[in-house]
């Protein structure tokens, strides 16, 4: 039997195929898969997903995911089950893709359900916990997937474990009495795994595909929950229909009886970037005539202005002409567009004898870098004689062009609509809040940041979640429901000033009300070379409680330190960054937060974290929480930009009022005040520098 298997896996990994570039589509966990069962797919980069899944008698999966990378997929759930007590089980789902599908071979994937044990509350292994490893394969509109599962994936046991032998070192290795159930073992020492698979035909019609597959799940713990149950068929077929790009229907038939609908919203950085308003660049004319018939400098910045430039200052010296743009690359524009319409203006204003051109990116009074271009090299690019590749032969990239001559200081208003959702909460499987801010942000001097925010509360159903159950004496941010219960409060209320003591490091010094929650003191220093993929930050501070019912009063008896050493790395083009910070959270527990953040053309946000602590003291035995965990999506709110000029979406699925693994919510944080005007995000955008 085991030859038999092997023969046909090895057939179908090597026949030729011809790839068509098809979608994957969801399973019923929320993951790119089949029905049940998961696929070597993943969606479209930064593909964010939300929905609900239905099994009649059996299951309702409420999930949210990302497709954070590429390769990286992870899926946020909370599942319903009939039981005694109406509980539901949160879980963190993941999937790694170790292999492309080529013209010879299938692509491969390992992943897990449940791949933080018992889901956030719950230590140990969950009900719904499972790895696998899968193999998928197309032939022209035919998708043919097949895999080994472990636990809730390999139910039925069809095949003795292939790697029970490295499960069995680690168990002989350990002491069973202390070893945890999510360990090696855990996915190792069974005796048996089971095979599924499946095919998904992506028929004729747009947007439509039938899917049918065979199931190694027995549903175990419904069986132990219920002696009477019988799981039925292991075969499930069923439809996937996207009607439209951001939406996608299912539905079908399960264990022979059962019927299943899903609906799921799907949101593509993409389809926003298509869709973007363009607007022409500015036009390059001849040069000048004479000095007298050129714009002065500060007509140079007005004009950058009128072009939706965030230009603040314009200085003309002898043969150089200089721009400065702050914040640059904050909002839809790749950051190399915003210079190169720049230097567009400087280009066409400014007099004869100028044959280089400066422009200065940079954010809250801190420069980014300074650009020098050819002028001549600008000129023929715009006039479709040049390339930016050979306008990047003769640049200069530098840290700064010094101080500006003078400073506009800036004023702007930001107005942040957003959605917030726990999928982690054992006693209701979705709690949210929904608040708007507005944030008034002035700089009356260069690196001086004095900020304000008003938050009006909309709606919460804060009152379900599992922390209330059992207040904390000194709670973190279990007591969130009083705040949330206030109509209006100052959300930020806090002064900045930012400085670069030389040319790879910042300084933040900070003081007052920094978020709902918290206000006190702060300092940030970041060392980050100019060409740099990497750069080391660390920040302390020293905060105090806002009381619920006092919105400006910090309470002098909950004075906490909390701070953390990061240290971020770059993929090429910084439109990627990942983030380890280690420290001290504001509840005194120490640990460490992992962080993926991305950037997409259009001004959107995608960004992910995990925390692990100890919690503070007694929370393990009144939360058990020792995770913290989500992920967050913004987006403006409008791409073409008129007004507000910083109006934003935020959406994000994390686990609310919680006391372990919190962080300070800095509002000026200064990597990513720094990064969105930074000569990664330059280089990695220069191709557009002419756009």
């Amino acid at each position: 039997m085991n030859r038999v298997l092997l023969v046909l896996a090895l057939s179908f990994a090597t026949l030729p195929a011809r790839a068509v570039g098809l979608e994957a589509t969801l399973s019923d966990w929320g993951t790119a898969g089949l029905i049940q069962t998961p696929t070597a797919r993943g969606l479209p980069d930064g593909t964010v997903t939300a929905g609900l899944t239905a099994l009649g008698g059996l299951h309702r999966h409420v999930f949210a995911g990302a497709q954070l990378l590429p390769s990286l997929e992870v899926t946020l759930r909370d599942s319903s089950y009939p039981s005694w007590h109406g509980l539901s089980e949160p879980g963190v789902d993941a999937k790694l893709r170790l292999l492309r599908e080529g013209p010879w071979w299938p692509a491969l994937a390992v992943g897990g359900r449940d791949v933080t044990g018992g889901g956030l509350d719950l230590p140990g292994k969950g009900r719904f916990a499972g790895e696998y490893l899968v193999a998928s394969r197309r032939w022209w509109d035919v998708d043919v997937s097949l895999g080994i599962g472990w636990g809730r994936l390999g139910d039925y046991g069809h095949i003795r474990n292939p790697l029970r032998f490295l499960g069995g070192r680690f168990k002989r290795d350990r002491d069973p009495a202390k070893a945890s159930s999510r360990g090696p073992e855990a996915w190792f020492t069974g005796e048996r795994a089971a095979l599924f698979g499946g095919v998904e035909w992506h028929t004729p019609l747009d947007g439509l595909s039938v899917k049918l597959e065979y199931s190694a799940d027995s549903f175990r713990a419904q069986q132990q929950d219920d002696p009477s149950f019988r799981p039925g068929l292991p075969l499930n077929a069923g439809l996937a229909y996207r009607p439209w790009n951001w939406l996608e229907l299912g539905a079908g038939v399960e264990q022979g009886s059962r019927a299943m609908l899903r609906l799921a919203a799907r949101f593509d950085p993409r389809d926003v970037a298509d869709i973007r308003p363009r607007t022409p660049p500015p036009a390059v004319g001849a040069r000048p005539a004479s000095p007298d018939a050129a714009l002065p400098a500060p007509d140079i910045a007005a004009l950058a202005r009128l072009h939706r430039l965030p230009a603040c200052a314009a200085l003309i010296d002898g043969d150089h002409a200089t721009l400065w743009l702050d914040p640059a690359g904050a909002g839809t524009a790749p950051l190399a567009r915003e210079v190169g319409r720049a230097a567009r203006l400087l280009a066409d204003g400014a007099p004869p004898e100028v044959e280089w051109l400066t422009v200065v990116t940079g954010s809250a009074g801190l420069d980014g870098t300074a650009v020098t271009l050819s002028r001549r090299a600008v000129e023929r690019a715009a006039g479709k004689r040049g390339s930016p590749e050979e306008i990047w032969r003769t640049a200069r990239v530098d840290r700064s062009a010094g101080p500006p001559p003078d400073w506009s200081a800036p004023l702007t208003l930001s107005v942040v609509p957003t959605v917030e959702a726990s999928l982690f909460e054992q006693s209701a499987p979705l709690v949210q809040r929904t608040y708007g801010d507005a944030v008034l942000t002035g700089e009356p001097l260069r690196g001086l940041v004095l900020s304000g925010g008003l938050r009006l509360n909309v709606s919460h159903n804060l009152h379900l979640l599992d922390t209330n159950a059992i207040p904390a004496a000194e709670p973190v941010r279990s007591d969130l429901p009083r705040y949330a219960d206030r109509i209006a409060a100052v959300e930020r209320l806090y002064a900045a000033w930012l400085a670069a003591p030389s040319a790879s490091w910042s300084t933040r010094l900070s003081v007052g009300h920094f978020e709902e929650m918290f206000g006190g003191m702060g300092a940030e220093a970041l060392y980050r070379p100019l060409t740099a993929r990497w750069a080391l930050g660390l920040d302390l501070n020293r905060v105090w409680k806002r009381p619920p019912d006092d919105v400006l009063r910090l309470a002098p008896e909950s004075g906490r330190n909390t701070g953390h050493a990061s240290l971020y790395w770059e993929a090429p083009g910084a439109a990627t960054t990942g983030v380890l910070r280690l420290g001290r959270y504001l509840g005194g527990d120490w640990g460490g937060t992992v962080e993926l953040m991305r950037a997409f053309d259009g001004g959107i946000r995608l960004s992910a974290q995990i925390t692990w602590t100890e919690g503070p003291e007694g929370a393990q035995s009144r939360y058990g929480g020792r995770l913290d965990q989500g992920i967050a999506l913004t987006m403006p709110l409008n791409p073409g930009g008129s007004w507000p000029p910083d109006g934003r979406l935020g959406t994000a699925v994390r686990t609310l009022g919680r006391d372990a693994g919190q962080r300070l919510r800095q509002p000026l944080p200064l990597y990513d005040a720094s990064v969105t005007a930074g000569y990664g995000r330059l280089t990695g955008s220069w191709p557009r520098l002419m756009e």
